[in-house]
C-alpha cells in the first residue's frame, strides 16, 4: 500500500497514524529557521579541494544557532532531514545531482529533532517536494560472528575521569603505525586513514551497531546485526580502496564486491579474517523514501 505524501500537512492527513506520527505533530508544520537562503554551489575549480560537504551546525555543535549545508542535493538534504540510507532513496541517489549550499538560522532553544523539521518544512515550502513511501527489497548482508570465531577484543572500562577522583587522560595527538597509516587513537569512536591503496578504519570501545553501519557505508547495501553481541569492542579493518562499493547499490540479485587480489583484502574478507564477523548475504526489505517531485531550482529564496 502506497501512502501519497505533499508537505507536512498531506503527511498528517494521509499517513500520520501509518508512519508513527506524534500526536503533537500537528505543531510541527509551525517550525521554521528564523532566516534561509539557499543558493546554487559555484562549480569546483580544477584542483581546488572539495572542502566541507553535507549538512552540519545547529544544536550541539559550537554553532547552536546556525545551520548549513554544502555542495547537497536535493537528495542530501532529504537523506538528513528524514534520517535515510542511501539505497532508501528512489530515484537511487546521484552525487552528480544540482547542489547548493544552505545558510539558516535556527531560533534560539531549538533541539536537533526541530532542526531536522525545519530542514523538512524547508525542503517543502522551497522545492515543493513530494514523495510517498513504499516497500523496497535489496540484496543486503546479515552480520553474523563467523565460524572461525570472533577476533575483535572487547573494550577495558573506560578510565575514571579526574573530576571522578581518577587520574587525567594522556593527551591524544596522532601517531603512523608501522604500516604508514597516520590517525589519532581513537576512544568511544571510529577513525579512517588510508596509504598505498589501502582503507583503514580503527576503532575503540564502540558497540556492534557501529560496524553494522560501517557495512552499510562501504557495502552500499543494507547491513543488519545478527551477531546477538552487546559488547563494546577495539577493532582495526584493513582492506583495498577499490573495493569499496559505491553509494548507488546495484539492483536485486545484481553486482558484487570486487574480486581479491594481490593488493589486499576486499571489504568483505577484512571483516571476517580480521574481526571474525562475516557479512551473509540476505535478502532486506525496507521502506523505501520514493520523491515523486523536487523543483530543480528553490523558489522564494
Amino acid at each position: 500500500m502506497k501512502c501519497a505524501i505533499a508537505g507536512t500537512v498531506l503527511a498528517l492527513l494521509g499517513c500520520g497514524a501509518m508512519h508513527g506520527q506524534a500526536a503533537g505533530q500537528a505543531t510541527d508544520e509551525a517550525l521554521q529557521f528564523e532566516v534561509a537562503s539557499i543558493k546554487p554551489s559555484p562549480p569546483r575549480k580544477e584542483g581546488e579541494p572539495r572542502g566541507m560537504m553535507g549538512c552540519f551546525g545547529g544544536p550541539g555543535s559550537k554553532g547552536p544557532v546556525r545551520y548549513t549545508c554544502a555542495k547537497a542535493s536535493v537528495a542530501t538534504m532529504v537523506l538528513t532531514a528524514y534520517g535515510l540510507k542511501n539505497y532508501q532513496l528512489r530515484p537511487a541517489f546521484s552525487p552528480d545531482a544540482e547542489q547548493f549550499n544552505l545558510e539558516a538560522k535556527v531560533p534560539p532553544g531549538a533541539t536537533a529533532a526541530q532542526v531536522k523539521v525545519m530542514l523538512r518544512n524547508l525542503l517543502t515550502e522551497r522545492f515543493k517536494l513530494a514523495f510517498h513511501y513504499d516497500k523496497g527489497e535489496l540484496q543486503g548482508y546479515a552480520l553474523v560472528v563467523a565460524k572461525s570465531g570472533l577476533k575483535m577484543k572487547e573494550s577495558a572500562p573506560d578510565i575514571p575521569s579526574s573530576a571522578e577522583g581518577g587520574a587525567p587522560p594522556p593527551p591524544l595527538g596522532p601517531v603512523k603505525d608501522a604500516d604508514g597509516f597516520v590517525y589519532i587513537p581513537p576512544r568511544n569512536r571510529m577513525a579512517v586513514s588510508g596509504a598505498n591503496g589501502l582503507t583503514r578504519w580503527a576503532g575503540g570501545n564502540v558497540p556492534v551497531d557501529a560496524l553494522r553501519g560501517l557495512s552499510n557505508t562501504l557495502t552500499g547495501r543494507p547491513t543488519i546485526d545478527a551477531t546477538g553481541l552487546n559488547g563494546k569492542y577495539d577493532f582495526v579493518l584493513t582492506f583495498r580502496t577499490d573495493s569499496v562499493v559505491g553509494a548507488a547499490p546495484a539492483p536485486l540479485g545484481e553486482g558484487s564486491i570486487v574480486p581479491a587480489g594481490d593488493g589486499g583484502l576486499t571489504v568483505l574478507e577484512a571483516f571476517e579474517k580480521q574481526l571474525g564477523l562475516k557479512l551473509e548475504a540476505r535478502k532486506i526489505v525496507f521502506d523505501a523514501f520514493v520523491i515523486e517531485h523536487a523543483e530543480k531550482m528553490p523558489v522564494g529564496n
